[in-house]
Parts: C-alpha cells; sequence; structure tokens
C-alpha cells in the first residue's frame, strides 16, 4: 500500500456516525467512517507506535522498541502511512504503515514477500533487488478498533504524475526499465506481486534526505491540515476515532529541496505494496483488489459477478504493460468504472475478441456492437503514438516509439498465453539503450 493507492475500499457499514465536519467527497484525507471497529487504528501527529512488550526480547537490538509519528504520507484502502522516527533512532526517518484490521492477509502477504525479494546486505549494489523497497521492521499492535500489522520501510516519494511531468523520455524509458527488472527479480523469487500499477512505484528520497536534520525536513512538509472528528452526538466520541484527519504532508516539495529532479540524478525506482503477492497458483479465498485489473479479472466478474481471479505472472506482465502506458502517456489505459466497458476497450487495443469471450460477448448488448478488428486496433496504436511523439518532438524518434509500441501491444495481449515473459522483455530492442 502507498500513499496513493487505489486499491479496493471496504465500504463503510453497520451503522455509520454522523460528524459535524466531513472531509470533501474527492479528498487525499479519509473517511471519518472508517475509524471504527475493525478497520483503521487512530493515529495522531505525536503518537508513539510500538510492538507488545512480550515482543521486545526476541527483537534485533538494532531496532528501535518504537517510532513516533511526525507526519502523514498518506492513505488508501488497507492502510494510512505515517512519516515517523525510531525512539532510540531520532535521526532516521521512516514510513511506518498501519494496516486495517479488515487487511490483516495484506500484512501477512507483504511480510512474506519482500523479504523473499529485498536486497540484502551482501546483495550486488547494482543487482534488480536494489528496486524492492526493503522491510526494515515489522510488528503487530492492538488497538480499539482491532488487531493491525505495522510495517517499516524507508520512505519514497511515490511516482505521481507531479514528478513525472518534470522528467524526460529518456528518464521514463529508465524508470520503465528499471521497473521491468524488479518485477524480474521477484518473478525469479518465485512470486507474482499482483497489483503493479503506478501508484505501488515510487523513488528513493534523495540523499540529503537523510543527512538533514528532522526540523529541516519538517519544514518541507508544509503544514498540519486537519479536519477534526467530532462526532454530533457526544457519547459517540470513543477512543475508535482519532482526534482529527490530517492531509498527507508535502513530499514532492521536500523531494525538491533536497535535488531529486535536478537534470543529472537519476531517479532510484522502488516497488513497493506487496498486498497481493503471492506464490504463483496460490488463492487463499479473498477477493483481490486490483487498482487495474487484467483483462482475465474484468472478464470473471462480467460473467461470474465475483473478483476472484488471483493474480498470476501472466497478469503482472499485463499490469507491468497498462504502468508503462501509464508511465508515457499519462493517462489509465481505460476507464475502471464500467467494466463492460474496459473489456470493449482492451479488445479495441488487441484487435480480436478471445474466444472464450464470444458467447458473453455476442449476448451483450454494448459488447456485440463494437467493431473489434486487427485494422482498428493499428488505428488505435497509431493515434497513441502520434500522441506521443507529438509531446515528445524533439527528445524521441518514431523508430523508438514504434518499439515501445510493438512492446506494449505484446504485454497487453488478452490471450494470457501470449503474454512474454519479462525476461523477453528486458532483450527486447526498445531497452537496448537503457543501460
Amino acid at each position: 500500500m502507498t500513499a496513493t493507492s487505489e486499491s479496493v475500499t471496504s465500504e463503510p457499514d453497520s451503522t455509520l456516525l454522523r460528524f459535524y465536519f466531513e472531509p470533501p467527497t474527492i479528498s487525499d484525507v479519509e473517511s471519518p467512517d472508517h475509524y471504527r471497529h475493525g478497520h483503521f487504528h487512530p493515529v495522531v501527529v505525536g503518537s508513539i507506535i510500538r510492538p507488545p512488550s512480550d515482543s521486545l526480547p526476541g527483537r534485533s537490538p538494532n531496532l528501535p522498541t518504537g517510532y513516533r509519528v511526525l507526519h502523514k504520507l498518506g492513505h488508501g484502502g488497507e492502510a494510512t502511512v505515517w512519516l515517523a522516527q525510531g525512539l532510540e533512532l531520532p535521526d532516521r526517518l521512516v514510513a511506518l504503515k498501519v494496516f486495517s484490521a479488515a487487511y490483516s492477509y495484506s500484512g501477512e502477504r507483504e511480510a512474506l514477500a519482500l523479504p523473499a525479494c529485498m536486497p540484502t546486505p551482501n546483495s550486488d549494489t547494482s543487482g534488480p533487488e536494489w528496486h524492492i523497497l526493503p522491510l526494515l521492521d515489522a510488528f503487530i499492535i492492538h488497538g480499539p478498533n482491532g488487531v493491525h500489522r505495522v510495517h517499516i520501510t524507508d520512505v519514497v516519494m511515490p511516482l505521481k504524475q507531479s514528478v513525472l511531468l518534470s522528467t524526460t523520455a529518456s528518464s521514463k524509458k529508465a524508470i520503465a526499465r528499471d521497473i521491468t527488472r524488479g518485477l524480474a527479480h521477484i518473478h525469479r523469487c518465485g512470486f507474482v506481486h499482483g497489483d503493479l500499477h503506478l501508484g505501488n512505484v515510487g523513488c528513493a528520497m534523495p540523499p540529503g534526505f537523510a543527512a538533514a536534520e528532522v526540523f529541516d525536513v519538517l519544514l518541507h512538509l508544509d503544514t498540519y491540515n486537519t479536519i477534526i472528528v467530532l462526532p454530533e452526538t457526544p457519547t459517540q466520541q470513543t477512543a475508535s476515532l482519532p482526534a482529527y484527519l490530517l492531509y498527507p504532508c508535502d513530499l514532492l516539495a521536500c523531494f525538491k529541496a533536497y535535488g531529486g529532479l535536478e537534470a543529472d540524478v537519476r531517479l532510484d525506482v522502488k516497488i513497493y505494496d506487496f498486498g497481493n503477492a503471492r506464490r504463483p497458483g496460490e488463492d487463499d479465498g479473498t477477493d483481490d483488489g486490483y487498482a487495474l485489473p487484467p483483462p482475465e479479472a474484468v472478464f470473471a466478474y462480467c460473467t461470474h459477478g465475483h473478483s476472484r481471479t488471483p493474480p498470476t505472472v501472466q497478469s503482472d506482465i499485463w499490469s507491468l504493460g497498462a504502468t508503462l502506458f501509464h508511465l508515457f502517456t499519462g493517462q489509465w489505459l481505460c476507464d475502471r468504472s464500467r467494466p463492460d466497458y474496459m473489456l470493449m476497450r482492451l479488445a479495441r487495443l488487441d484487435g480480436a475478441v478471445p474466444p472464450a469471450w464470444r458467447e458473453h460477448w455476442e449476448a451483450d448488448p454494448v459488447l456485440s456492437k463494437a467493431r473489434i478488428t486487427p485494422e482498428n486496433a493499428d488505428a488505435e496504436w497509431t493515434s497513441i503514438r502520434d500522441t506521443f511523439l507529438g509531446r515528445h518532438t524533439t527528445e524521441v524518434s518514431r523508430a523508438d516509439t514504434d518499439a515501445l509500441v510493438s512492446l506494449l501491444r505484446r504485454m497487453l495481449a488478452l490471450d494470457p498465453a501470449a503474454r512474454p515473459s519479462v525476461d523477453e522483455l528486458l532483450a527486447h530492442p526498445w531497452f537496448a539503450d537503457t543501460g
């Protein structure tokens, strides 16, 4: 989970409280309805988050006994994420993720996958494992809303559009290669990521961030913008609620202040949020919260009404293709609000309706009217290529863009068996000059 994760969220249920102050419908702050039993743990600036005392004797002496919250980095459907400092290591700033009690299985998945994929002290400094965000600490806390997993990692700058707008086409190509190398490493370690998209990719903070005084860092993060949590009924002001909701800090301003967007700085890509990761073929019976589901999952939802399509190596490849599409065009591959329109859009880009889809396709009043042909797919991709060339007139050649389009079309094939492996992708000519 990241500060910008768009995973499927659990809708508020049971009897919801009424509050005097509510965040806007579209907002960077979570609803107060999510602070109730079985969901988010209440956290405020200054909170001390520490593992239970009975677990301290078995912890490494190099780990802090707890962490103090300094600001908020973000939230998603599965967790809230905070800027924190170790109690015994106050100069080391970290990201502290507190999973919702409803998503303990996501924390368990991440706790299994990350140690198997992340770099070790003996790792080659140029190895692909360095594109995986390492898990520094993990423990469980008990709070008024249930049992929550807590994961500690380095602070990373999400690859938001505000970062990408300042990034050249050649730098985006290097980012694409690093994401692909990282995913290849995950697959070699025997895992699938399960939810790769730009919201789960970031870059390491510049060296100046780690070297700076904590107070100087806080000055760059802007003010604390809050919404007071005040139920209309006084007796509902319980320990389940935080005193206020906090908007995320301006981490991008901090990233810029310490030189992260300087022209000569290569972004150090990190893949994170392993809450949907697992061994290929593993199905634990939970719904799979893709931010952008692969076509096989969309089709299963349209025909069977459920989202239980466990991720595979092949779905990871499709997600990588959708991520690179987003990276270079600045747009999601398709509208995620209408599954039938998603299928139509994806089929138009592919140029053919898979045989297994035909019965459903021909019976659907919307899909059956779509003209899906190889010629129309060629025209769609030509338009995408020309739009990209128009934005980067002096930066990229038509031949290089054609190679990228060729790569994307293979990755986004509707037939999972037709998608290449990540090692095959890295051998593609388009990656040849990325170092």
